[in-house]
């Protein structure tokens, strides 16, 4: 197998090769940003299961932690922003080498910007609850179930816009593992890792009222991704 079947390829024009080592780095850094702010994310939830916070907390849990909302619209507007940052750069390696887009390819990347922009109504919906309008909650009501039952509601909402990050995702990681694949931007062991990771939506489906750990083999499908575009914006 030669290096572009693993790599992908890169025009050998000189006007086309600096576009190209430009778009991947682009996209290289999105990936592996998005990937690195995703991992602030466990390690957020780690310190506050080392505090003692409750998985259904009241307002005063939450009041208790409230620099929680600021590192989380900072964490997830990352991931939104690299990820976008990743799926405007591959697409325009594909442009580069495909040509004029399809409906089907543009379906693809409307997927792709609608994944990332998921991220940034996960950042918003977390931090809803520390605004003035959030901080309001216990005027309305000092019956703590009955605040758990409003806070649930946000964390609804968080798990849609989840949901809505993986129908998105879906469709770019279908584009990437046919369409970027037949234009050299991907190589094969990529596509493979691409798709592979289409198997955990699957599995998610088929697994109602479990946890969103499918997420993963996005996520290192990203990060691979990511690393083997830094590789080739260097060469």
């Amino acid at each position: 197998m030669s290096t572009s079947d693993l790599l992908g390829t890169t025009p050998t024009d000189d006007d086309g090769a600096d576009a190209a080592r430009r778009l991947h780095r682009i996209a290289g850094l999105g990936g592996v940003g998005a990937v690195l702010a995703w991992v602030c994310q466990p390690i957020l939830v780690g310190v506050m299961a080392a505090s003692d916070v409750p998985d259904a907390p009241s307002w005063s849990d939450v009041e208790a932690m409230r620099w929680n909302g600021s590192i989380e619209v900072l964490v997830f507007s990352g991931m939104g922003l690299g990820m976008l940052f990743f799926v405007l750069g591959t697409w325009g390696l594909i442009r580069l080498s495909a040509g004029e887009a399809s409906v089907a390819q543009q379906v693809g990347l409307a997927g792709g910007v609608l994944g990332a922009c998921a991220w940034f109504v996960v950042a918003a919906e977390s931090f809803r609850l520390y605004t003035s309008i959030g901080a309001g909650l216990p005027e309305l009501t000092d019956d703590a179930e009955l605040q758990r039952l409003a806070l649930d509601g946000t964390y609804l909402d968080i798990t849609g816009a989840i949901i809505l990050f993986a129908v998105g995702f879906t469709l770019w990681s279908v584009l990437l593992a046919t369409t970027a694949r037949r234009a050299g931007v991907i190589g094969t062991p990529l596509a493979v890792v691409v798709g592979l990771s289409l198997t955990g939506p699957v599995a998610g489906l088929a697994l109602p009222f479990g946890s969103p750990w499918w997420l993963v083999g996005y996520v290192l499908s990203l990060l691979v991704i990511g690393c083997t575009f830094l590789v080739r914006s260097r060469r």
